[in-house]
């Protein structure tokens, strides 16, 4: 192998090593908001089921924060919520879109936008080599995704929930998972800068070749 393919694979491999972790980490993240359906985010109970539904016996809906989804009665007489069944839009004339609802779904997909671009970025720092303040805003986009969807919360406060009782569903739970992730994904980007310089490079075993100087990559800060 030559000195300047063994430079080569060294510098990649110094580079890439420590953003395997964040760009892991934040890409899980992203995809475990991805795989929510808008309608599977908590679960409610209480008097607006039977206005929304007109069915006094069904005892709980599923909710997101553009539709929600009707549970099933079972043969054995139980009530489940059927994922093949399709989401319903809200009645607004009937549920209360108030400012909490309209706030959450706003943080919400800026959270989901940041996430996605700081995800893009972090994936294209495997094959390019950032300057140090790009690579703290991957970071810190990171970090704000993670506040947003934190955020996003409050849609537990919604004038619905007030008035009804709600619990979380497996979409708030995704959710948990992404700011986890990403607050992680964050931390680990702001700590490490892939410093692309290698001031002694790997030299050749064959002694007619001359032993190239030290190679330095320039400070692109």
């Amino acid at each position: 192998m030559s000195v300047s393919t063994a430079w080569i694979l060294h510098l990649h491999s110094e580079h890439t090593y420590p953003i395997f972790h964040p760009t892991l980490l934040a890409t899980i993240g992203w995809l475990a908001t991805l795989t929510e359906d808008g309608c599977n985010y908590a679960i409610i109970e209480g008097a607006m089921v039977t206005e929304m539904t007109t069915n006094p016996d069904m005892p709980f809906l599923e909710v997101g924060f553009n539709r929600y989804r009707e549970a099933s009665l079972n043969d054995d007489g139980t009530w489940a919520i059927d994922y093949y069944q399709l989401c319903k839009y809200y009645n607004e004339d009937i549920v209360n879109i108030d400012g909490v609802w309209k706030f959450s779904k706003l943080v919400s997909f800026l959270a989901l936008v940041l996430a996605g671009a700081a995800v893009l970025l972090i994936w294209f720092s495997s094959c390019f080599i950032f300057s140090r303040n790009t690579w703290k805003w991957i970071g810190c986009e990171l970090l704000t995704a993670t506040v947003l969807k934190l955020l996003s919360y409050s849609w537990l406060a919604t004038s619905m929930c007030r008035s009804n009782t709600c619990s979380i569903s497996y979409g708030a739970k995704a959710d948990i998972v992404a700011c986890v992730l990403w607050f992680i994904s964050g931390v680990l980007v702001l700590l490490r800068y892939p410093n692309p310089k290698l001031a002694n490079p790997p030299t050749s075993t064959n002694a007619t070749t001359s032993e190239p100087p030290a190679l330095e990559m320039p400070d692109i800060t």
